[in-house]
Parts: structure tokens; sequence; C-alpha cells
């Protein structure tokens, strides 16, 4: 028979699952089972994968390195004021014996908030478990990974996704490591999210739980262009690039690391000078595509300015799509802006005139 900090493993009398209970207190159902949850389906013919019955007995082992990623802060470029916290917390936490707080970290996609975390965890020499919000559908879930962490660090990534049940369910456990009254192994929980703004509105107490916030800096070229040359030595070492390629490549990423070794990988692969790469991406110039650029020269040809849903029409595309593809850089770059419409600036006619 398990134990996990005093708690005995059991298995639910109706489903099966593993269920733990305390010494003095048993019981013989799970929580979905204890306390059943009715979520609205997405559609009638919506398919629950049940890990645990999937077979993958006939799947071939991976024989190659997985994606190269830094194991240590001294190799992870960028983020200084975030590395200076957690090193911080690291030194204080290992001198004091405390339990690492819960962090929450915010930034755009693709910008190594997963890549933290796993450091995070090699440093304090725990286990390091992942898992996206939106796939938690119960506290059973929940539990399940705490049982799998062990004290460790939990990753939960787009918290602003998460299940209502879920986030309620969370609240007195972050702050007190307990369940339904059972006290449990201090743990980690380090979230990430592209949405705070969407999260403090839905979630601002459990927001509130964590105790390092920080948003992730913007990369300077600089940077960008180290981590790629770094990214290239660990993942193509017999591959030659000259040093102003990492540069272009860098201007081009949109200030993030992701989209930069994506390019790179395609300059490596397709074997073609950099401008055909860029080409076959619709890259006009410092990460802006030919998508951008219709955008700019619908707003140019209406100065009073346009509505987002004319805006969208026009481009055959979603709002969300719009917005966090397109319109994000475009106001980051300050070539629109958005006032009771959207706007083309001064310096986005700028721009026009000199593609010309």
């Amino acid at each position: 028979m398990l134990t996990f900090n005093n708690l005995t493993q059991a298995n639910c009398e109706k489903c099966g699952k593993i269920i733990w209970n305390s010494e003095n207190e048993k019981s013989s159902l799970c929580l979905e089972c204890a306390f059943p949850i009715e979520e609205k389906k997405n559609s009638p013919s919506e398919i629950v994968i049940v890990p645990s019955l999937i077979d993958t007995s006939k799947l071939s082992e991976r024989t190659e390195k997985i994606l190269w990623r830094p194991e240590n802060f001294e190799s992870y470029c960028g983020q200084e004021a975030l590395k200076d916290i957690l090193q911080s917390y690291l030194r204080g936490c290992k001198e004091l014996n405390k339990t690492f707080p819960h962090f929450l970290i915010d930034g755009r996609a693709g910008s190594g908030k997963t890549t933290i975390c796993y450091i995070l965890a090699k440093q304090l020499g725990v286990n390091f478990k992942e898992t996206l919000a939106n796939t938690l559908k119960s506290p059973q879930q929940l539990i399940d990974l705490l049982v799998e962490v062990d004290g460790g660090l939990l990753l939960v990534d787009e918290l602003q996704m998460i299940n209502r049940h879920v986030a309620t369910f969370l609240l007195p456990i972050l702050e007190d490591f307990q369940v339904n009254g059972k006290h449990i192994k201090p743990f980690t929980l380090c979230s990430a999210t592209t949405e705070k703004g969407i999260l403090l509105k839905k979630w601002k107490p459990l927001v509130e739980r964590f105790k390092i916030q920080k948003t992730l800096d913007a990369y300077t070229i600089e940077e960008l262009s180290f981590l790629l040359k770094q990214f290239k030595q660990k993942t193509f070492p017999n591959v030659v690039i000259d040093n102003s390629i990492y540069e272009k490549i860098a201007i081009n990423s949109r200030g993030t690391p992701r989209i930069g070794i994506r390019l790179l990988e395609s300059f490596v692969y397709m074997n073609k000078p950099l401008e055909q790469v860029f080409k076959a991406y619709n890259i006009v110039k410092e990460g802006i595509t030919s998508e951008d650029v219709k955008v700019l020269k619908l707003l140019n040809e209406n100065p009073k300015g346009l509505g987002l849903n004319t805006i969208c029409a026009y481009l055959q595309t979603s709002i969300e799509n719009f917005m966090y593809q397109q319109e994000s850089y475009l106001l980051e770059k300050q070539l629109m802006t958005i006032g009771n419409k959207r706007l083309i600036t001064e310096k986005g006619k700028l721009f026009l005139k000199e593609l010309k």
C-alpha cells in the first residue's frame, strides 16, 4: 500500500480511480464521483480521452535528441530582472528551509515562460510537471498531478483558461496546503499566462495567491541574436552560419524567441538565401508580413479610421485572429493606434512610403 505525506492510497468504489485518505478519515469515492460536476459539452460527439486507456505499446521510442533547452540561469538568455528575483528567492528559501513560493509569469507566447520554470525545478532539485489549464476538468485531476509532482514544481500554462471548479478548489490549497481539511505536502505552483488582464478580471483572488509576479521584459535584438546563435550551436553544430544572419532573423522575429528559432530552422532546412526564407513566410520587413501591410494600406485609405469588424471582414479573418496575430504587433511597432476607431499613425504612413 502506498502512502503520501500521511495519506493512504485506495481506489474509488464507483470509477476505480486512485484516491488518497488520511489516517483518521476514510472515503470510498473520489471527488468526481462524490461531487459530480455537470459540464456543458461543446458537441454531442465530443470524445473524452482517458490517458490510462491509451495503448502506446506500438509507438517507437525516440532515438534523436529532443529540442535543446537551457538547464541553468547562466545559459538562459535575457530576462535578467526575473532571473535575479528567482535566484534571490532560491538562496533565501534554501537558507530559511522554506518551500519556494508560488509565482506567476505573463508575456507573449513563445517568450520562454515554460523554460524558466523548467530551469527553476532543476535548480531546486525537485520533480517537474506541466499541464495546460484548460485540460484540468476536475479537482481530482489536479489532485492526481499533485501526487505525481510530490512536493515539486507544477506548471499550469495559460492560467486564464482554467476551469472555474478547479480554480475555486485551488484557492485554499495555494494558501494553506490543505485539501478538504487534510494537510498535503507543500509544493510550488508556477503559472504562465499570455492574458493577465483576462485572468485578473476572471480570477483576481487566484492571482493574489501568487507571491511572485513578473511580466517578461521585451527581448533586445542583441539578446535574440545571442539566443539564436546559442540554439544553432547546440542543435546544428556542424552547420556554418554567418553572424549577420542571426541579427537579420532577430530583427524579423517580432521580439519572440520561438519565432526566431522557427525562422532559423527554416533557414537551415530549406538551405536557401535568407531573403527567400522571409519571402516564403510573407515577411516584408522587421517581422511585418504582407497581411500586416494590407491592414496599413486599408487604414491609410480611410484616414477617419475603421472599426474592428470592418477590418476583419476585409481581411476575411476572425476578430481573435486579427487582434492576437496582427494588431498587437502593429500597435507595438507604433504603426497604428486605437481610439474610437483603428487609425494609421504617421510612422505607419512613413513605413508604407519606404516600401515603394
